[in-house]
């Protein structure tokens, strides 16, 4: 992956510090951020509104959410979710805990 080209990767969050622990569906809040020449910037905060929902193909909606974001961020996903994911060309890395740390040690990975 291009450090230099603009990358937008999602992050679950219900407590906007900690990546949320559980299955990123069921997240209150995506952080966005901008990953441009080495840099991550946060540059929106969307609402889940699937989040208390546990409708049949939660994950494409999920996905709608995050249309934009080539890579997503979170501590669980569910199998069907990864497979729906990974199908369209999604990056998915698991990480746990605090949000910048887990930035920091993305940036290094790329």
């Amino acid at each position: 992956m291009d450090k230099n080209a603009h990358t937008l990767i999602a992050v679950p969050t219900n407590d906007e510090v900690n990546i949320f622990p559980k299955m990123l569906g069921m997240a209150d809040k995506m952080f966005i951020y901008e990953l441009n020449e080495g840099h991550m910037k946060l540059v929106e905060n969307r609402n889940n509104p699937y989040a208390k929902t546990q409708q049949h193909l939660k994950t494409l909606d999920v996905y709608e959410l995050l249309h934009d974001c080539a890579i997503i961020i979170s501590a669980h996903i569910g199998k069907k979710g990864i497979q729906r994911l990974e199908e369209r060309g999604v990056k998915l890395l698991y990480k746990k805990g605090n949000i910048q740390k887990a930035l920091q040690g993305v940036i290094e990975e790329l």
